[in-house]
């Protein structure tokens, strides 16, 4: 196991983005009467829904996203939510809400309390473990567009949902749609605490683990599971290395919020189903809107998969009680109906890009035998397995009758496993469409089913730990049948619970930390695409570019993180070149023409570019470097301005100078 190298510095940011994410959405959670285990699991998906809400809103209207204008949407939530309540409250009068939950004792809260902070800390300790420093940058294919949105949208202040993407697609009017909550709330840390966009992607990316297992703590709580199980769930979540996975590859950071905050949602619409009276389905709904609102905003895929995910939970309810079928349908449906209505923005731009999925494939590479093979040891792309954990998850099959009302999850997880395996063994067009709206991508899918398994899981650690109470109830029972009996079977329950987490965290090598620490370990440090001298020379490159200016760059290698850790504009600002403009198309395939091609010399005028920088690092092994950025050192046009061993900065000086002859497009 490796131990980060951090200092008190970039505690202070983690710190700061708890309380981004839990002060704002926690306030008005409580104020729609939200309590408890899910009150705590809730406040980041209501942040995210209400800063997901406001800033494509405040962009429609010219109003900047700022530290003061985010803090406005948030009071006016709040001082909305509150005039309603005392609408609703003048109207149907004082309500007392029931209880509906089966009674934990305080020492029950207390340890499950426990075991969440050793989640959220040995989740810590994985991730930074693995990538040794809060500001290491995160090198693989999504976490530059993600960076560089959050600078976009702190410079600029533009919240709106297609801006962030023009710092790659800025030619022709493309319009390119992301959903943009995660940024705008990062916008918010990165100008209250001044850390490095990289600093502040892994400042949140740490808190991923804990946020999952509380939002798996509020399910099981809400379902009526015992506090035993509630703890064994969010413990095994933390050694699932599918979550991981998610925080290395991409990496996909949007989306894996989404998947830790995914419970919620059925929780939140159980709430809804079970309300009586008027004004306990008004604030259960608005509850329900708040959390529907936050995925979507994350991001629509996450929205999608946790309604496929609570699925099963409502034909489990509508088996048993088929009376109360359309009325509870009647009422998701009103609220999925406001829903829509606030998100109208992200509904339509979400559907304006819907045919992009169709140009991502990712190839079947494994039999169905291998897929489930790797789903249930789980072993997937790795070189050895779980097996401790297919051991929990077979003991949990062995005892599911006993989860009670929880056992609509198994169900949950059984669709994406299908899913997983569909993607990973199937090219037919009728697999692709079926996971397209995943991106056809196993390793999102994987996840959904390993969210599902940790309650299976979970089940299995919890009844050990029940039948090994039994039997020394028993034997304790017979040697002293009446004395202190109350007082011993707490004491045997409290030991035995103690026993099955630490049996757990044993049996699991640790909680698998070394093996999710090497995982980590995968697209960080020097390189592939960023070394510590390309950053230091994008660094020195800021000091010469001057404001405004454009820097020509080849997309494929690390010079597409320069906005993100300078400021300075890149030509390409991803390495997707999918749509890209005419002229940025032009200048990666024949730069190097440019003193006898007046292409390209238009091109240069119109994009105002005055230098060309050339990294060395490629994302990919297989990259290469763009045809027009081949052969520059010899070039007597271009004056080399900076170098080190990595980075190389030119300035074209030879005829026409840019502007000189056909001037850019803005003066033409």
């Amino acid at each position: 196991m490796a131990l980060p190298a951090n200092g008190l510095p970039d505690l202070a940011v983690v710190l700061v983005y708890l309380a981004v994410l839990f002060v704002p959405g926690g306030l008005l959670a409580a104020r729609c009467g939200v309590r408890g285990w899910t009150l705590a699991a809730t406040a980041p998906l209501v942040t995210y829904a209400v800063a997901g809400f406001a800033g494509p809103v405040y962009a429609t209207a010219g109003v900047r996203w700022t530290i003061g204008t985010a803090t406005f949407a948030f009071a006016l939530a709040y001082a909305l939510a509150a005039v309603v309540g005392l609408v609703v409250r003048h109207r149907y009068g004082r309500v007392v809400l029931p209880d509906r939950l089966p009674a934990w004792a305080p020492l029950a809260h207390a340890g499950v309390t426990l075991v969440v902070a050793v989640v959220a800390v040995t989740g810590v300790v994985v991730i930074l473990g693995g990538i040794r420093f809060l500001g290491a940058i995160p090198q693989d294919w999504d976490a530059v567009f993600h960076a560089n949105g959050i600078r976009y949208i702190a410079d600029t202040g533009d919240g709106g949902l297609y801006g962030m993407a023009r710092t790659n697609w800025y030619e022709d009017d493309v319009t390119v749609f992301y959903p943009n909550a995660y940024h705008l709330v990062a916008a918010v840390v990165y100008e209250l605490t001044g850390a490095t966009i990289p600093t502040v992607l892994n400042a949140h990316t740490v808190l991923i683990p804990g946020l999952l297992a509380l939002g798996l703590v509020a399910l099981v709580r809400r379902f009526g599971g015992r506090p035993m199980l509630a703890a064994a769930t969010a413990l095994v979540s933390v050694a699932v290395t599918s979550f991981y996975d998610m925080l290395w590859r991409g990496p996909l950071l949007p989306f894996a919020t989404g998947v830790a905050l995914t419970p919620l949602l059925v929780v939140l619409a159980t709430d809804l189903l079970d309300a009586v009276g008027r004004r306990e389905v008004l604030r259960t709904g608005a509850a329900f809107v708040l959390g529907m609102t936050g995925l979507l905003c994350l991001h629509p895929a996450t929205l999608i998969s946790a309604i496929l995910f609570s699925a099963p939970a409502f034909v489990q309810r509508w088996c048993g009680r088929p009376r109360g079928l359309l009325r509870e349908f009647g009422r998701l449906t009103a609220a999925g109906i406001v829903a829509a209505w606030v998100c109208v923005l992200q509904l339509s731009g979400a559907a304006s890009s819907a045919g992009n999925l169709a140009a991502v494939f990712w190839p079947a590479d494994l039999t169905v035998g291998e897929a489930i093979e790797q789903l249930l040891l789980f072993g997937h792309a790795a070189e050895s397995e779980q097996i401790a954990l297919t051991v929990l998850l077979a003991l949990g099959v062995v005892f599911y009758h006993r989860l009670g009302e929880l056992r609509w999850i198994g169900a949950s997880g059984i669709v994406f496993a299908a899913l997983f395996v569909i993607a990973a063994a199937y090219e037919d067009p009728w697999a692709k469409q079926i996971t397209s709206l995943w991106w056809n991508d196993r390793w999102r899918l994987i996840a959904m089913a390993a969210l599902a398994f940790c309650a299976v899981m979970g089940n299995g650690v919890a009844e050990v730990q029940r039948l090994v109470a039994r039997g020394l109830q028993a034997v304790l029972g017979r040697l002293r049948p009446a004395e202190g009996r109350p007082r011993r079977v707490s004491a045997v329950a409290v030991a035995t619970a103690a026993a099955a987490i630490l049996g757990t965290v044993v049996g699991t090598d640790g909680l698998y930390v070394s093996r999710d620490q090497e995982r980590m370990t995968a697209n960080t440090g020097e390189g592939p695409a960023v070394s510590s001298l390309e950053i230091a020379g994008m660094y020195a490159v800021a000091e010469i570019v001057p404001p405004g200016t454009r820097v020509l760059n080849d997309r494929a290698d690390g010079s597409v993180w320069m906005y993100a850790l300078t400021g300075v504009r890149p030509v390409a600002a991803h390495y997707d070149g999918y749509r890209i403009g005419p002229a940025a198309a032009l200048l990666a395939e024949r730069f190097n023409a440019y003193p006898d091609d007046p292409a390209v010399q238009q091109a240069v005028a119109d994009l105002g570019i005055r230098f060309v920088q050339v990294n060395e690092g490629f994302l990919r092994d297989w990259a290469y470097r763009a045809p027009g950025l081949e052969n520059l050192a010899d070039a007597p046009w271009l004056a080399l301005r900076y170098a080190n061993p990595d980075v190389q900065l030119y300035e074209i000086v030879g005829p026409p100078a840019p502007g000189e002859v056909l001037g850019s497009e803005e003066e033409r």
